[in-house]
């Protein structure tokens, strides 16, 4: 495996990202993989991060190839807080490339990015049950502050 280099998204690269996407999908309990429209929207929404001003998609490149990536984005909030805060919404790394730490150089980057645009808040959403996202998010100083209830409609 070569070095590999770890960078904003290009405009043309969000349908690669998007089948990273929905293998990330497919993996995750409860999941499945996406629809042919669903796919295109991602692909779509990734491309864009390529210029967005609040939305961002760093990926892993390992010789020319696209195999993790890490997307968030920058919010004002309801402007109550005195900064902004940013969200890290997915961190993902193709099987053949885990354990080697590439995972952990994704979170450190988004949260570099984040940094770099004033942000002081950064948050993760992580499942209740999770345990292994949530000692991930641990190990890089993320700590439990808040509790998300759900309500979901029957039927």
């Amino acid at each position: 495996m070569s070095e590999i280099e770890i960078r904003r998204i290009r405009e043309d690269e969000g349908d690669a990202v998007a089948a990273l996407w929905d293998a990330m999908a497919v993996a995750i309990r409860d999941g499945g993989p996406l629809t042919e429209r669903g796919r295109r929207n991602i692909g779509r929404m990734l491309s864009a991060s390529a210029w967005h001003h609040a939305a961002f998609c760093l990926v892993a490149v390992d010789d020319g190839v696209i195999v993790g990536f890490a997307n968030g984005r920058v919010d004002p909030g309801d402007g109550l807080l005195p900064s902004l805060a940013g969200e890290i919404e997915a961190v993902h790394v193709e099987p053949s490339h885990r354990h080697a730490g590439l995972g952990d150089r994704l979170a450190r980057a988004a949260i570099a990015h984040l940094r770099e645009r004033d942000v002081w808040t950064i948050r993760n959403l992580v499942c209740a049950g999770d345990h292994d996202a949530q000692r991930f998010w641990a190990r890089l100083g993320f700590e439990p502050d808040m509790v998300c209830l759900s309500l979901y409609r029957d039927g």
